[in-house]
C-alpha cells in the first residue's frame, strides 16, 4: 500500500510522460482523478522544488529538465547499469531481437533495464513494470535458480492465475517444467502471459542476487531461431559472470 502524497507525485510525472504537453490544474486535477485542492498543493510543491514551470495561466504547467538530470545522474551512479547495459546492447544487435534485464521483487518480477530491436513488430517491455512470476520467462529463470525445497515453499505462495490459454495454471506441472527447463540451461514461455510472444531467460548471480538475462519476440520469428538465441544469451551470462 503506498503513501498517498509519493504515489500523486509519481503519478503526476508519469501523466506528463504520456500527455508530453502543458497541463492546467483543471486538467491535471481531472486526469489523476483527484480533488482541486490537493491538486493546487501539489503542483505548488513541484513547483517551489523546481520540478516544474508556469508556460501561462491559459496553457499551464510542464517539467523542467530537473527531472531530467536527476534521473541521469541516478543512471549513471549505478554500476550495474554502466556494467551491464553495453552487453544488453550487443546482445539485441546478435540475436536482432528485444532483450532486458530483471530482477526479483516481492512475489513479481521487475524490468530493471531494456534494449529494443529494430524490427517493425517486437517486444516492448517497459523499465520499472512488473509480470508474475509463474507466466513469464524471466519469472520461471528466477524459481529455476532456487534450491528445490525453497522453489517448493515459494510455488505454494503463488496465485497461479491464467493470462492465456496458454498459462499453467497447475502447480505440479508448473514445478515439471521448471526443472525440465533447469537442465536446458535455459527458460521459457510460449504465449503463456501474452498471445503471440514467446521468451526466454537464463538467470545469474551478482552480489548474492539473482538477475535474470531475458530475450523476446513474436512466435513466428523467435521461435526458428529459439536455440541460437538462447546460445547467444547463455555465451553474454558467460562473459557478465567473468565482468564480475
Amino acid at each position: 500500500m503506498g503513501i498517498k502524497t509519493a504515489d500523486r507525485t509519481l503519478d503526476l510525472i508519469e501523466l506528463y510522460a504520456r500527455e508530453q504537453c502543458a497541463l492546467t490544474l483543471s486538467q491535471i486535477s481531472e486526469k489523476m482523478g483527484i480533488p482541486p485542492s490537493s491538486t493546487h498543493g501539489l503542483v505548488q510543491t513541484m513547483l517551489e522544488r523546481g520540478y516544474l514551470y508556469e508556460l501561462s495561466r491559459r496553457e499551464g504547467y510542464y517539467p523542467t529538465k530537473k527531472l531530467e538530470r536527476s534521473t541521469k545522474l541516478i543512471s549513471e551512479g549505478d554500476f550495474i547499469w554502466r556494467g551491464i547495459t553495453p552487453y544488453l546492447q550487443r546482445l539485441c544487435n546478435d540475436i536482432s531481437e528485444t532483450v532486458l534485464l530483471a530482477k526479483r521483487q516481492g512475489n513479481k518480477v521487475i524490468y530493471l533495464d531494456a534494449v529494443e530491436c529494430n524490427q517493425s513488430v517486437r517486444f516492448s517491455p517497459i523499465v520499472g513494470e512488473t509480470k508474475s512470476l509463474h507466466c513469464s520467462a524471466t519469472g520461471k529463470a528466477l524459481l529455476g535458480a532456487l534450491k528445490d525445497a525453497d522453489l517448493d515453499k515459494e510455488l505454494a505462495k503463488l496465485k497461479l492465475d491464467s493470462r492465456t490459454d496458454k498459462t499453467i495454471t497447475n502447480v505440479i506441472k508448473l514445478k515439471l517444467e521448471i526443472l525440465s527447463q533447469r537442465k536446458q540451461g535455459w527458460y521459457q514461455v510460449i504465449g503463456e502471459n501474452i498471445p503471440d510472444l514467446m521468451s526466454i531467460a537464463i538467470p545469474f548471480q551478482l552480489n548474492d542476487e539473482t538477475y535474470v538475462l531475458g530475450a523476446g519476440g513474436p512466435i513466428n520469428r523467435f521461435k526458428p531461431l529459439l536455440k541460437e538465441h538462447a546460445d547467444a544469451m547463455l555465451a553474454t551470462q558467460k562473459q557478465l559472470l567473468k565482468f564480475f
